[in-house]
């Protein structure tokens, strides 16, 4: 079972699930990892279909990515798998899908030997089975530049959840909005499960996605004499119903990151920031002509381990 559906806890009074969103609040970059996952402001290309649509608007030309993360343990996965395309002069639409999974999982349930009055006496080892656990999230958006400054984005977001003999669906919706203030500054907002994301289990069980709104700003800093530039970037993020963030323990509705980008002669980029829970990640990138590679690291230091996140990304422009 994947670590966030062992933590969820259910509401007693109204049948809905706390903490049932955050596998779909898990970075899907490794540079957005690694600057803490400050970076609504900062996005613009085909990772934009999950951190603020508006930001697809700065593809000029088709674009795919894959990121692969190792999640806490070993056995759980997390993959996300990008496309975006110019489909006019003003918009861009993109396709996207994230899966966070366990698979082969030891089903022991069936093979335990009871004494009679309920207690565990042996296992029957040729009994035991395996299932998997695995919760999908199928992205498709469109930004849309209205003027030089400004541009909003929309995400339509598709929710699949597995578990064993057990699936749920859900529908979402995100909006994003992105405003270029001058050559150097750029300020955005991120309004994730606007309407609130229901998740509907085949059991009759509910799921309830409550809204959170992220405002960032990111700010260009050339260091001409290095051929270098610096971006230090900042989200604040607002949930909407209080206590149901597992990333900040469940308790503050107001929470931050930042972080900081240092791209030397447009090819080797070192980054660093703070996530919500203050955490220190790190992490760095080469670019090519076309093609992008990140990495980033991210310490929990406790049982769960690490997190290694690598990812690729094309731009198939001249």
């Amino acid at each position: 079972m994947s670590i966030f559906a062992i933590l969820q806890i259910s509401y007693a009074e109204t049948g809905f699930r706390k903490y049932a969103g955050e596998f779909m609040a898990i970075d899907v970059s490794a540079r957005a990892q690694a600057l803490g996952g400050a970076f609504s402001a900062l996005s613009g290309d085909v990772y934009a279909t999950f951190y603020n649509p508006a930001g697809l608007t700065q593809i000029q030309s088709t674009q795919i990515a894959f990121t692969h993360t190792q999640q806490f343990i070993s056995s759980i996965n997390y993959d996300y798998l990008g496309f975006a395309k110019p489909i006019s002069d003003n918009k861009v639409i993109g396709f996207s899908v994230i899966r966070l999974g366990v698979d082969n999982i030891q089903d022991s349930r069936a093979a335990a030997i009871l004494g009679s009055d309920g207690e565990l006496l042996n296992i029957d080892f040729s009994k035991v089975d395996q299932f998997n656990s695995a919760d999908y999230v199928f992205f498709v958006s469109l930004g849309t530049q209205v003027s030089q400054r400004f541009a909003w984005g929309l995400n339509m977001k598709l929710v699949r959840r597995d578990l064993a003999d057990h699936n749920a669906n859900g529908l979402g919706f995100d909006a994003g909005m992105r405003y270029t203030l001058n050559d150097r500054v750029k300020l955005s907002a991120m309004f994730r499960n606007i309407t609130s994301t229901l998740i509907a289990w085949d059991t009759g069980e509910k799921e309830l996605v409550s809204p959170t709104l992220r405002f960032g700003t990111s700010y260009y800093l050339p260091l001409p004499g290095l051929s270098s530039y610096l971006i230090p970037t900042v989200d604040v993020v607002m949930q909407t119903q209080g206590a149901t963030n597992l990333a900040t323990g469940g308790s503050d509705m107001i929470s931050g990151a930042f972080g900081g980008e240092l791209m030397m002669k447009e090819t080797l980029a070192l980054r660093g920031g703070f996530d919500e829970l203050q955490r220190l990640n790190f992490g760095v990138g080469i670019r090519i002509p076309k093609i992008s590679v990140d990495y980033s690291f991210t310490n929990y230091e406790d049982e769960l381990g690490n997190a290694h996140r690598i990812g690729l990304m094309v731009d198939f422009g001249d």
